[in-house]
């Protein structure tokens, strides 16, 4: 199992997984995102599966190769053969052997980001199935249900691709500390799908690595300071600043000139020694 997770910006869209992978006692290091650009027609589609790790390829595939065949692929193109593709998976190679609700039943579900040749561009995401367009975000596996309240807490719909993309980052650090089957690192895929969209940008390394960057604990700290008689004032003002500075750095960042990294942008947050391609270098 795994949690993926997607979310429609007001200027393109980004995905985001772990790299955990169940397998039988143990837990392996494994890739849940892949890219499949047009070849002959400009499109991006990023897709992100949850569950048994060889459905959630055969449908990545499926969807690569119908894609690549479409004369004119369009946003509604591109779903209808989504929506024919998780159909018939289901339908020849899950329902046909295992009944809906056996609980040893492989399962599959997909977020799908999809950038079509006009620039249109769109979120969906698959249940056993089913497949819909998410207007703003959506997620699936293990972690679905704790992701949903923490994405509630940190992302609001309207936010830039390149703002989102530190959101998704925060949201896994969480996840792996508190979601069932999610650890490992985080790959992250954002997507400027407009010519005006916000420039990506990258953040202090010395930033506090906790979620939020360690300041949800120390508001949390300061309000029961606060409410501890017992405790001096000195010691919730000095929070305060903290948090303050934090922010600031932040801001800071954010105000710098900006670079272009091109249109989409790529990386990895290791959260273990595993899976780093970059270790013997």
């Amino acid at each position: 199992m795994t949690l993926v997770a997607g979310f429609r910006c007001k200027d393109g869209f980004v995905v985001a997984a772990d790299t955990a992978i169940t397998y039988g006692d143990i837990v392996v290091q494994g890739h849940k995102l892949a890219d499949h650009y047009g070849k002959h027609t400009s499109y991006d589609i990023v897709i992100g599966g949850a569950g048994d790790g060889v459905y959630t390829d055969m449908a990545s595939q499926k969807i690569r190769d119908a894609v690549a065949g479409l004369p004119n692929p369009t946003l509604p193109a591109i779903k209808a053969e989504v929506e024919k593709i998780i159909f018939a998976i289901h339908s020849e190679h899950i329902f046909k052997f295992w009944e809906p609700e056996d609980p040893t039943r492989p399962s599959l579900a997909l977020i799908i980001a999809i950038q079509d040749q006009q620039k249109e561009w769109a979120l969906l995401h698959s249940d056993r199935n089913a497949v819909a367009e998410a207007d703003e975000h959506g997620v699936v596996g293990s972690g679905s249900v704790l992701a949903e309240h923490l994405i509630e807490k940190i992302w609001i719909p309207g936010l830039s691709t390149a703002v989102t993309v530190h959101l998704a980052r925060q949201l896994f650090r969480e996840m792996k500390g508190k979601g069932i089957y999610v650890g490992g690192n985080t790959e992250i895929i954002g997507r400027r799908a407009r010519k005006e969209a916000e420039e990506f940008f990258d953040l202090p390394r010395d930033l506090d690595y906790r979620f939020m960057w360690g300041m949800e604990d120390l508001q949390l700290s300061a309000v029961r300071v606060a409410l501890d008689v017992n405790n001096n004032r000195a010691q919730m003002t000095k929070r305060v600043a903290d948090i303050r500075k934090r922010l600031n750095k932040l801001r800071d960042a954010t105000e710098e000139t900006r670079t272009s990294k091109g249109d989409t942008i790529r990386f990895t947050e290791f959260g273990t020694e595993y899976g780093d391609w970059f270790k013997d270098y």
